[in-house]
C-alpha cells in the first residue's frame, strides 16, 4: 500500500495558511482580537509552524525509507522538470500581482485574483520542490533526518506569503469600502473633540479659572443664581490685593450675592483696582463697584478716570470707561477727552475707538483720524487702520487710494493681521481689492493676498467661489494652496468644481482638489460626498477611483470631528 508522503507533509501547512489568512481577514473586517494577540502574532505563528513541523515529523517517521515511493516515476530519473513547474508557478504568481497594480485593476483584483492565484501557485511550488528533495533524500542514509531539515525553508514560505495575503485582503476590504474606515477613525476624535469642546467652554466662560477650594467654593455660590449672604465674612477675608488670582476673582464675583455694605465692598475693590498685579482681577474690581450704586462710585471717579491712560492694561481701561459712562454727563466727557487722547497710541488706539464710536457715538472723531491718517505718508498710518471695523457700516467709505494704503500694510495675512480685519470689515469692496491683487498684483504679494482671501469669511459666496475656482490654476503654489482653502470653505456649492480637479489628470489638480476638500466643513455638502464616495467605491473600482474616494472620506472625517 502505497503512503503519499508528499501530500500529508503539505497538507498540515495548508491549513496554517488558511487560518493565517482567516484571523487576519477577520481582524481587518468585522472582528478585533484580545490586545496579546496582537502583542504575540508572531510567537502564535511560530507556534503554528512547530506543530506543522510535529506532524511532519510524524509523517517522515511513517514513510520509512519509502518516502519517495509514491511519487511519479519519471521523477526520479528527471527531477529538473519538477524544479521548471516551481519557477514557472513562481513566475505567474508575480505576474498576476504585478497587473494588480495596474492603475486600471479593481479591487477585487487584490481581494480575491491575487490570493487565490497565489495560493495555488504557492502550493504547487512547493509540492514541486519537495518532489525532488525526497526523491534525493530516499537515496542516502539518515532520508527521514535529511528531509526534515531541507523542507524547513521551503515550508517557511507558508508563514510570509500567509501573512502578506491576509493583509493584502484586508486592505482592499478597507479600500472598497472606505465607509468602514470613516466609522472607525471618527469614533476617537469625536470623543477627544468633546473633551476639547468641553474645555473651551470652561475656558471661555469665566476669564479666571477657579482651582483653590476658596475659589470654588465661592464659584459654586455664585453660580447658583441665589442670595449667597452666608458667605459675607469669607468674601470680606478673600478681598484683599493681596489674595491668589482666582481667590480674589470670584471673592468679587461673590460680592453681588451678598449684602455687603458699599462702606465695607467699595474701598476694598478699590485697593483691589489699584494695587493687585493681575489686571483681570482689576477690572473684574471696577466692573463690580456699581453694585454700590452710582453715587457711592462718583466719590471715587478721579481714581478710575486715572485709569484711562497707556500705562494700564487694555482690561482695565475698558471696565474703568464702562463704569465711567454710568456715572453722568461729566463723566462721560472724561472719558471722550481721554480716550481721544489714546486713539495715536498703538497699545490703546482700538479699543479706544471701539468705545467712542459704540459707546460714546463719537464716530465722527475716530473717522476724522481714520481719513486723516490712511495714506501712505502717515506714520500713524497702521492706528487708523486698525480702527477701521470700529466705525459704523455706513462711515466706512474709502477712496481708491485709502483702500491700496490698507491693502499694502498686509502683514501676515491671517485673520488677526489688522490690514486683514480692515478689509473684511469693508465687505464687497475689501474682497474686490484682494481679487484684484491675486490676479494682478500691485500693492502687495499675491500669495499674502491670496492668504488673506481664504482667512476671511466672505459674505458675497458666488463671488468667492468664482475667485477661488480660477486662482487654484495659478502658477504659484502658495496662491494654489490658499485658493484651495477657500474653495473647500464656499461649502456644497464648490464641491462639482472640486470633484472635477479631482478627476483630473493633472497631479498639481488633483493635489488642489485633496487639499479643498479637507477644508470642506457646510453640511449640506455631506450627502453630495458621501454619494460621490459611493460611486468611486467596492469591489469594482480601481486605482484612480479609490484615489477619489479615499480623499473624499478623510474630509466626510473631518466634517464628523469638526461637528462633534
Amino acid at each position: 500500500m502505497k503512503f503519499n508522503a508528499l501530500r500529508y507533509l503539505i497538507l498540515p501547512w495548508f491549513v496554517l495558511f488558511c487560518s493565517i489568512i482567516a484571523a487576519l481577514v477577520l481582524d481587518g473586517t468585522v472582528i478585533r482580537f484580545l490586545p496579546f494577540v496582537y502583542e504575540y502574532y508572531l510567537a502564535l505563528i511560530g507556534a503554528g509552524a512547530a506543530i506543522c513541523l510535529y506532524f511532519n515529523f510524524r509523517t517522515l517517521t511513517k514513510a520509512g525509507i519509502w518516502i519517495a515511493y509514491s511519487l511519479p516515476t519519471y521523477l526520479r530519473t528527471n527531477p529538473w522538470w519538477w524544479f521548471a513547474r516551481a519557477a514557472v508557478a513562481i513566475a505567474f504568481a508575480y505576474i498576476i500581482y504585478g497587473m494588480g497594480k495596474a492603475d486600471w485593476a479593481p479591487v477585487v483584483w487584490q481581494a480575491a485574483v491575487i490570493p487565490v492565484v497565489s495560493m495555488i501557485c504557492l502550493f504547487f511550488a512547493i509540492r514541486s520542490l519537495m518532489g525532488p528533495v525526497l526523491v534525493w533524500c530516499s537515496r542516502v542514509a539518515f532520508s527521514r533526518i535529511s528531509a526534515f531539515i531541507l523542507s524547513w525553508p521551503i515550508f517557511l514560505l507558508v508563514p510570509i506569503v500567509a501573512l502578506f495575503l491576509g493583509r493584502t485582503i484586508s486592505t482592499a476590504y478597507r479600500e472598497s469600502r472606505p465607509d468602514f474606515a470613516f466609522s472607525q477613525r471618527t469614533l476617537i476624535p469625536s470623543e477627544e473633540s468633546d473633551q476639547a469642546s468641553s474645555s473651551e467652554e470652561a475656558t471661555s466662560a469665566h476669564a479666571i479659572q477657579a482651582s483653590s477650594p476658596i475659589a470654588i467654593e465661592l464659584k459654586n455660590a455664585v453660580e447658583s443664581g441665589e442670595s449667597c449672604n452666608d458667605k459675607n465674612k469669607l468674601v470680606q477675608r478673600t478681598l484683599t490685593a493681596q489674595g491668589d488670582a482666582d481667590s480674589v476673582y470670584w471673592a468679587i464675583k461673590a460680592v453681588g450675592c451678598t449684602e455687603m455694605k458699599s462702606v465695607v465692598g467699595l474701598p476694598k475693590l478699590a485697593d483691589i483696582m489699584l494695587k493687585h498685579p493681575n489686571s483681570v482681577v482689576r477690572a473684574a474690581a471696577i466692573s463690580q463697584m456699581m453694585k454700590f450704586g452710582a453715587a457711592n462710585v462718583k466719590q471715587i471717579g478721579y481714581l478710575l478716570v486715572k485709569r484711562i491712560t497707556d500705562k494700564e492694561p487694555l482690561p482695565v481701561i475698558e471696565a474703568s470707561s464702562l463704569v465711567m459712562l454710568k456715572l453722568g454727563e461729566e463723566e462721560r466727557a472724561w472719558v471722550s477727552k481721554r480716550l481721544t487722547n489714546l486713539l495715536d497710541t498703538p497699545k490703546t488706539s482700538a479699543l479706544a475707538s471701539k468705545i467712542l464710536v459704540s459707546e460714546l457715538k463719537k464716530e465722527d472723531v475716530v473717522n476724522n483720524f481714520v481719513a486723516t491718517n490712511l495714506s501712505v505718508e502717515s506714520s500713524e498710518k497702521d492706528l487708523a487702520i486698525s480702527m477701521v471695523c470700529s466705525l459704523p457700516e455706513k462711515a466706512r467709505h474709502f477712496n481708491e487710494e485709502q483702500i491700496n494704503v490698507i491693502v499694502a500694510s498686509i502683514k501676515t495675512g491671517d485673520a488677526d493681521d489688522p490690514a486683514v480685519k480692515a478689509l473684511e470689515c469693508l465687505g464687497p469692496v475689501g474682497l474686490t481689492a484682494l481679487q484684484k491683487e491675486i490676479f494682478a498684483p500691485q500693492q502687495t504679494d499675491k500669495s499674502l493676498a491670496a492668504r488673506a482671501f481664504a482667512e476671511v469669511e466672505w459674505k458675497d459666496s458666488k463671488s468667492v467661489l468664482e475667485t477661488a475656482s480660477s486662482c487654484v490654476h495659478d502658477k504659484e503654489n502658495g496662491v494654489r494652496e490658499w485658493c484651495s482653502q477657500a474653495l473647500g470653505q464656499s461649502g456644497a456649492p464648490a464641491i462639482p468644481n472640486i470633484l472635477k480637479l479631482l478627476k483630473s489628470d493633472d497631479e498639481t489638480m488633483k493635489a488642489v482638489a485633496t487639499r479643498a476638500l479637507s477644508f470642506v466643513d457646510d453640511p449640506a455638502a455631506k450627502d453630495k460626498l458621501m454619494e460621490e464616495r459611493s460611486k468611486n467605491s467596492g469591489w469594482m473600482a480601481n486605482k484612480k477611483n479609490l484615489e477619489w474616494a479615499r480623499a473624499i472620506d478623510h474630509a466626510l472625517v473631518n466634517m464628523e470631528v469638526s461637528q462633534h
